[in-house]
């Protein structure tokens, strides 16, 4: 049903298809009113995914942090090599 009509099933329960007795849930304590439009407009997922998103942006701004610091060891390393070969 929810398919042809082309809306989720969350619309379908608490808009389109909302009891009359249910229908005053937009006036609901804001814990529940926050539980339904997540619902609605399926935003759990799209925090869950700029959830991971920071989570591998984090990890990789880690990751580029501990390489600039490994490439500026080498570098002085290297400068000691060469004064090492030279002298």
């Amino acid at each position: 049903m929810s398919r042809q009509l082309g809306v989720s099933k969350a619309v379908l329960e608490n808009v389109i298809f909302c009891h009359q007795e249910d229908s005053n849930w937009p006036l609901s304590e804001p814990a529940t009113l926050k539980k339904k439009f997540d619902e609605i407009f399926a935003s759990t997922r799209y925090i869950k995914a700029l959830e991971q998103f920071k989570q591998i942006k984090k990890d990789q701004s880690l990751e580029i942090k501990i390489e600039k610091e490994r490439v500026e060891n080498l570098a002085i390393h290297r400068t000691k090599a060469r004064e090492v070969t030279n002298s």
